[in-house]
């Protein structure tokens, strides 16, 4: 783990100024990849207070919605700097947003280099061959979410890279939006209606 006076400390450190103001700047999604039968996983979480993560499962679990909520540090290996000091981030949960692994994986790639590249961080560890983790904020963890789930099912590829390009053209006001639709409890249909807006052009 980078020491918080290392360069690259300091450098992921300067990534999350002016962050999520809610949590005071912490990043609120992480990726993380690894190599399962031979094959790239790649998983993208929601962090939270382990105590809102909890709230949040118990919300789901009365719509009948299984939401998994892990530790935190049963997750992710080194924690981002920012905060990382005085096991700032043992409170803290991961909500598994979906996994995805090869066509659906492939097809999401440009998605999350765009996506991060755009808010100034380094996509190689979780776009590369090799394992790794990224960090990011919220309005770069939402447009990520939107396309992990929406492709998480869906099984033409025609379809799956559909749905990543008009991720990829979405505001961050529409993707705002249309996460809010698709992780509410109380909207079953979400994914659904974003999979129709994306995709229903396509025979």
């Amino acid at each position: 783990m980078s020491t918080p006076s290392s360069p690259d400390a300091v450098a992921r450190e300067a990534q999350f100024e002016g962050g999520t103001s809610v949590h005071g700047g912490r990043p609120t999604f992480g990726l993380t990849r690894v190599q399962e039968d031979g094959q790239p996983v790649l998983a993208l979480y929601e962090l939270l207070p382990a105590e809102q993560a909890n709230a949040r499962r118990e919300r789901h679990d009365r719509c009948g919605r299984s939401v998994l909520v892990q530790n935190f540090e049963a997750v992710f290996d080194d924690p981002p700097t920012v905060h990382a000091r005085s096991g700032e981030w043992d409170d803290w949960a991961a909500i598994q947003v979906a996994r995805l692994s090869g066509s659906r994986l492939q097809s999401v790639l440009p998605v999350i280099r765009e996506a991060i590249g755009e808010a100034d961080i380094e996509h190689s560890p979780v776009s590369s061959t090799e394992g790794g983790e990224v960090f990011v904020p919220e309005h770069v963890g939402v447009k990520l979410a939107l396309a992990f789930v929406g492709v998480k099912d869906l099984r033409r590829v025609d379809r799956i890279r559909a749905l990543a390009r008009g991720v990829v053209r979405m505001s961050t006001e529409e993707c705002y939006y249309w996460h809010a639709k698709t992780r509410s409890p109380n909207s079953p249909n979400g994914v659904k209606a974003l999979r129709t807006l994306l995709t229903d052009h396509i025979n």
